[in-house]
């Protein structure tokens, strides 16, 4: 999600515990446990001021940092004081490198190694003109359903699926095996589509009768047009919600559209934020939305807002996950 320059509003963070912060009285989050499953990458991060294809910049900013939908919804989760576990696949010779990053964060991470792929990685580059992004799914590309203990799935109130490398390979069979795992307790559970490439890999209607069992899906205005066929934002949340009964596509600037099934769809605006990278904001707007509607399915459009401030928090750091 992306906002524009502004004056930015940090989402109130809570006071040191994991219990969740209070909110009118009530404490979001409180006592509920979140699962996390997807990408776990590694990210080159580089902001250029080059104007043309061959330009040489000497002066280019060159970050390494974690990266992935996954440990970024995470992090940010545990950033928010949540209880969160996550289930991740690396190279053999960067498990200790994530766990630890990851562990820092306040996640308990579960990452499989593979001895044959080596982990992901994602490079973003950023200059005068916009932002393009390039991944190689790696170790991530081969996570699949077998890889998420039952009761780990089990113990969890939200399962939420997430990252472009885990859900664009194997098809529409390994997305219904994941949320099939999902579900092997009482959780709900969320799916973000990550990017407009996991709608094609898949193909939309393969990629939605694969969603049986969703309750949230979080597209965002490619996704949610490449799902649903058409361009027109109310429109796609309509036909999105007669498969999945809850759906919120980020617009950037122009917030969240907020589509129920049998309802009018609600926007909710964006939290004003100075951008600074957007990598990661709607993975940030995942963790502080799930969080919020944990405890309160009723009142979606204030979890909505929540998201959108975490969102604005998250477009204040290059990378896509908090500072620890």
């Amino acid at each position: 999600m992306t906002n524009l320059p502004e004056r930015p509003v940090p989402p109130s963070r809570p006071g040191g515990t994991a219990g969740g912060r209070s909110v009118g009285g009530r404490r979001r989050g409180a006592g509920k446990r979140f699962l996390v499953v997807g990408d776990v990458l590694d990210g080159v991060i580089v902001h250029t001021r080059a104007q043309a294809t061959g330009d040489h910049d000497a002066t280019a900013e060159i970050r390494h940092r974690p990266a992935g939908a996954a440990g970024n919804t995470a992090t940010w989760l545990g950033w928010l004081g949540a209880d969160v576990d996550l289930v991740g696949r690396v190279g053999v010779d960067d498990v200790y490198r994530h766990e630890r990053a990851l562990e820092d964060a306040g996640v308990r991470p579960h990452i499989r190694y593979d001895a044959r792929t080596s982990t992901g990685a994602v490079v973003s580059v950023r200059s005068d003109f916009g932002r393009t992004s390039m991944s190689d799914g790696g170790a991530s590309a081969v996570l699949s359903a077998d890889d998420v203990p039952s009761d780990l799935a089990g113990r969890a109130d939200i399962v939420h699926l997430t990252g472009e490398a885990m859900l664009g390979t194997g098809g529409a069979d390994r997305v219904a095996a994941l949320v099939e795992r999902a579900r092997a307790g009482a959780a709900r559970v969320s799916l973000d589509p990550s990017s407009v490439g996991v709608v094609r890999a898949i193909g939309a209607a393969d990629l939605l009768g694969a969603l049986d069992g969703v309750d949230v899906l979080l597209p965002g205005r490619a996704e949610a047009a490449a799902l649903s066929g058409t361009t027109d934002m109310d429109e796609a949340a309509r036909i999105l919600t007669e498969t999945v009964p809850l759906v919120l596509v980020t617009l950037g600037v122009d917030g969240v559209l907020l589509g129920r099934r049998g309802r009018v769809p609600q926007r909710v605006p964006a939290t004003p934020a100075t951008v600074v990278d957007t990598l990661g904001a709607g993975d940030a707007f995942a963790a502080g939305f799930i969080r919020a509607w944990a405890t309160d399915q009723v009142r979606v459009g204030s979890a909505a807002r929540e998201g959108t401030r975490v969102a604005a928090r998250a477009l204040g750091f290059v990378g896509g996950r908090p500072p620890v």
